[in-house]
């Protein structure tokens, strides 16, 4: 005699195809996927059911048939932390995800497949690959919150491969380049400029800075917050990580003429205003105003105020500093980001002599310890 079967029911279509469907306490019933090629497929889904309701990890079909659009919105009202990641976060769901073709389309109904072409499309509109794969984080991470709320069962963003994002050539200036951008930019900033190819603060961070940061007796800037521009506001935030928290060295030069330019200021005045004193800089009329015509004047269109970080960091590289102390100036977590974007700047020894210092190490090494053992050049010493 055949067993009852306990959960759920099959049956035959005319097609020949099977169908299964089981029911829910509430009185609802959820149908498979699909039909099934023989009822024995039919019965492995219901255990499949049976077992996910078992285990707890069972997820409602109906629950997938919310769209993305919907998901998107939710989740970009929720999102918190900087104010600056926010917008810039809310601004990606809106251009890329809410307005673009999976928007319409339920959870459930989204697959690895239609999510490449939904990046063929970001591609064909001529994004940066940078731009695509923040886009993609961004759905990836909208999808796994579904995961997690129970709407989808696994995540199909993470099937799919992304663009390379390739690392843009690092621009580093020479000294008389150094020299010639500093004349080049208008006097009230010519500190500002000294600073960020030396000391390697972003700019966000100088254009915090406040006179009782700087300490010329001993010669070091303190980095406590950075200022950003959001939705048209200013915004003093701390810096990202607590590495970002950090005091970096100054030329003895550069420390006496901030002194000079610092005097009589008081403790929290900004060290750079805008260029009437009515406030902090911003950055984007700064840089149309100020920056590139002193790059353009001084041979170096193109040269971005970012590159003023790396030429200040490739130079301690040069100098000598060891990673760790680079790490710890730059405000990065760990050396393996220096390694990561400054590797090329580090000196290549002559790897033949390298390899023969080392020989050398190793065989004196050898050496003293044969004579704690009591053997010399590899003859036992004669009683």
């Amino acid at each position: 005699m055949a067993k009852r079967r306990t959960f759920g029911s099959t049956r035959r279509l005319p097609s020949g195809r099977w169908q299964a469907r089981y029911q829910l306490v509430d009185g609802s019933s959820i149908p498979g996927p699909s039909t099934f090629e023989t009822r024995e497929l039919a019965d492995r889904w219901l255990a499949t059911q049976h077992s996910e309701r078992g285990a707890g990890t069972w997820v409602d079909p109906r629950d997938g048939l919310v769209t993305l659009d919907a998901c998107a919105e939710l989740w970009a009202e929720a999102r918190t932390g900087r104010p600056s990641t926010v917008v810039r976060d809310r601004g990606y769901v809106e251009r890329y995800l809410r307005a673009g073709r999976l928007a319409d389309l339920g959870l459930g109904k989204i697959t690895p497949a239609l999510i490449r072409g939904w990046v063929a499309d970001l591609d064909r509109d001529g994004l940066a690959p940078a731009t695509i794969v923040k886009a993609g984080q961004l759905l990836g991470a909208i999808l796994d919150q579904a995961v997690a709320d129970r709407c989808i069962p696994s995540n199909p963003a993470r099937l799919v491969s992304w663009p390379k994002v390739e690392q843009a050539e690092l621009r580093v200036l020479t000294g008389p380049e150094i020299d010639g951008l500093v004349e080049a930019i208008d006097a009230r900033y010519r500190l500002l400029v000294r600073l960020g190819l030396t000391a390697g603060l972003r700019i966000g961070e100088m254009c915090a800075l406040r006179a009782g940061d700087v300490d010329p007796l001993r010669r070091t800037v303190r980095v406590e917050r950075t200022l950003v521009e959001v939705e048209g506001m200013l915004v003093e935030n701390p810096p990202k990580t607590r590495a970002g928290l950090r005091t970096v060295p100054i030329g003895a030069d550069l420390a006496d003429d901030l002194a000079v330019y610092l005097a009589g200021a008081h403790r929290d005045d900004l060290v750079w205003e805008a260029p009437k004193g009515d406030g902090p800089i911003r950055l984007a009329s700064w840089r149309t105003r100020f920056w590139r015509p002193a790059t353009e004047t001084a041979g170096l269109a193109g040269f971005r105020v970012h590159d003023m970080r790396h030429t200040a960091v490739s130079a301690w590289i040069r100098g000598g500093v060891d990673p760790t102390t680079v790490a710890r100036w730059a405000g990065h977590a760990s050396v393996v980001s220096v390694f990561a974007r400054y590797g090329h700047a580090i000196p290549r020894p002559d790897d033949s002599a390298t390899f023969d210092r080392v020989a050398a190490m190793l065989d004196a090494e050898r050496k003293a310890q044969a004579k704690v053992v009591g053997i010399d050049d590899g003859r036992r010493r004669q009683r």
